[in-house]
């Protein structure tokens, strides 16, 4: 009978540690492929299922977008995920933001970039006011 409860024990630990890890874990689907990942604290980043570099690596503290763009808001986490298919340079160091803009139906990804940078594309892109960080 003590085995068998230590075995129902196990099993409940296992099982209520699995079920409280997924509850961490969350995906948003941003359109055309791209989707926020929040999978705790440290990793929180967008992807695209089309892969290829078409990425904003973690850690993703804001992002907006709309049916054509995607700005995004970052600190780097270093070191960086092995799993990401670039090796992101960040010029100003990793202690800074960067910033991020996807342009959707032409997959281009433009970052990291610093705020003055991300501004000026903003204006050439002509991205809505609409999409903007609060």
């Amino acid at each position: 009978m003590k085995t068998f409860l230590i075995y129902l024990f196990s099993i409940l630990f296992l099982t209520l540690i699995f079920h409280n890890c997924s509850f961490n874990d969350s995906t948003e689907n941003l359109g055309d492929g791209y989707f926020y990942r929040n999978e705790g604290e440290s990793i929180k980043d967008i992807l695209c299922k089309k892969a290829n570099g078409r990425e904003i690596p973690a850690t993703v503290l804001e992002y907006h977008y709309d049916d054509n763009f995607i700005i995004a808001k970052q600190k780097p986490k270093i070191p960086q995920d092995p799993l990401y298919d670039l090796d992101y340079k960040y010029n100003k160091g990793t202690n800074e933001y960067y910033y991020w803009i996807i342009v959707k139906d032409s997959n281009i990804v433009l970052g990291p970039l610093s705020i003055e940078e991300f501004n000026i594309s903003r204006i050439k892109l002509k991205l809505p006011n609409n999409i903007k960080f609060n």
